[in-house]
Order: structure tokens, then C-alpha cells, then sequence
């Protein structure tokens, strides 16, 4: 297990195929997953929304849209964190798109094979999000828990976004590509990012030296099917 305040170092509890096989009750506690970082993003027991840590602050944003502080005791399934030093970082100044922002990073980064985590802050010109809704047991597949999210559309709103890029061969491990949750300057409303264009802010990249992946300790997780032949595209059905 990693050092803690060892930076740069991806900390990933449970994986994706977890999640695809209905593996949505929590297993570690935001006490113990904040000794891992200061950064990261995941989901809340029971599925139940959108989990943003930001400067070391575990939020939950509900299937309201709005974000709640999180307190020690609770628990999540899933969540990628890392305490958060950046390589390198940017300024968006005249407005750019999400594509045009990834391309930027791409063109700054030493290739696509490895992780990086990702912090996005400023005035935006509109963030689209959506939110899982709490999921009862016996637990739903993860494509099915997805099929009705609320969305939400933010028109000129400042705020954080925080996140990872996972290499394409991870898949079910983690989300390939960004993966990316967003909470308002004011820690009111947010959810996962799904479209976004930028007025003005930072961009700031850390690639991460190492993946620390831990399995959730419970019998759940343990007598779950997850070769699941379709995890794939279920993933991207879930994350699209």
C-alpha cells in the first residue's frame, strides 16, 4: 500500500467491472480514502450519485443536482484519488472548447499510455452533467442502473472540474479516456461531466507515477460474476 502524501500516486479502490456487475454497496470509509489523496472522483454507496473531491473535501452530488459535504464515516464503492501535484498547466484566456482543451493536453503530455489526473477551474459557458440515482438492493447491472439519470445544464458558472485520464487498455479497471466531475465555486450543484466549454480559468495536468489498486473486502464483491462478455460496452453505454 502506498505512503501517504506520496504524490502523483493513482490510488484506485475496486474497478469499473465492480460496477458493471451491480457491486454498489460501500466498503471504505471517506476517513480512510482521504489518506490516499487530496483528488479524485468515484461514486457513493449504494450508487447513489456523483463523488467529487477537491482540495482534500469529499461532496456528493445527489440525483437532485446539488452537492452535499461528505462526513467521515460514510462510505463508497468506487474511487480513483491522488494527492494532486501538477506537471504542467495552462491558461485558457480567450475561450476554448472541450475538444480544443484535450488537444492541448494531449500535445503537452509524454503520450496516451499512462494516467494523469486532471483539475479544470474557472468560468465556463456551460457545463452539462448528469447524476446516477441511489440504486435499492438487490442491486441492478450498471446499465441498467444508468438508463434514467437526470441531466443538468449550467449556463456561464464558475467552478472546478477534477478527474483522470485512464489509457485505453484499462478498460474495466477504469473509465478509458476522461473521466471528469464538476462542483460549482460555491459547493452547491454539480454531477458528471459529460460536455463543457470554457470562458476563462486554469488547466492543471499531473501524470501519475503508479496505480495502487485495492479490492473491496466483502463478500459481495467476492461471490459477484464480473466476466461479464459485454463489460465493454456496458462501460461506454454508462459513460457516453
Amino acid at each position: 500500500m502506498l505512503k501517504t502524501n506520496q504524490k502523483n500516486e493513482l490510488y484506485q479502490y475496486s474497478t469499473m467491472a465492480a460496477l458493471v456487475g451491480g457491486v454498489f454497496g460501500g466498503t471504505i470509509t471517506f476517513e480512510e480514502l482521504l489518506k490516499h489523496g487530496d483528488h479524485g472522483i468515484g461514486t457513493l454507496d449504494n450508487f447513489d450519485g456523483e463523488l467529487i473531491i477537491i482540495n482534500g473535501e469529499a461532496y456528493q452530488v445527489r440525483q437532485d443536482g446539488k452537492a452535499y459535504k461528505k462526513s467521515p464515516h460514510e462510505t463508497t464503492p468506487y474511487a480513483s484519488i491522488s494527492y494532486f501535484q501538477p506537471d504542467f498547466s495552462f491558461k485558457i484566456e480567450g475561450g476554448a472548447t472541450q475538444k480544443e482543451i484535450e488537444e492541448i493536453i494531449s500535445s503537452k503530455s509524454v503520450g496516451p499510455n499512462v494516467f494523469y489526473a486532471v483539475k479544470i477551474q474557472g468560468t465556463f459557458k456551460y457545463v452539462d452533467t448528469r447524476v446516477v440515482p441511489k440504486q435499492k438492493r438487490p442491486y441492478p447491472l450498471l446499465v441498467e442502473a444508468v438508463k434514467n439519470q437526470p441531466t443538468y445544464h449550467f449556463d456561464y458558472i464558475s467552478g472546478t472540474m477534477v478527474g483522470f485520464w485512464t489509457p485505453p487498455f484499462i478498460q474495466g479497471i477504469g473509465v478509458t479516456g476522461y473521466h471528469i466531475h464538476f462542483l460549482d465555486k460555491d459547493e452547491q450543484v454539480g454531477g458528471h461531466v459529460y460536455g463543457y466549454e470554457m470562458i476563462e480559468g486554469i488547466i492543471e495536468v499531473a501524470q501519475q507515477k503508479n496505480l495502487d489498486l485495492v479490492m473491496p473486502n466483502s463478500e459481495e464483491y467476492y461471490h459477484t460474476d464480473l466476466c461479464n462478455p459485454d463489460m465493454v460496452e456496458h462501460i461506454e453505454l454508462a459513460e457516453r
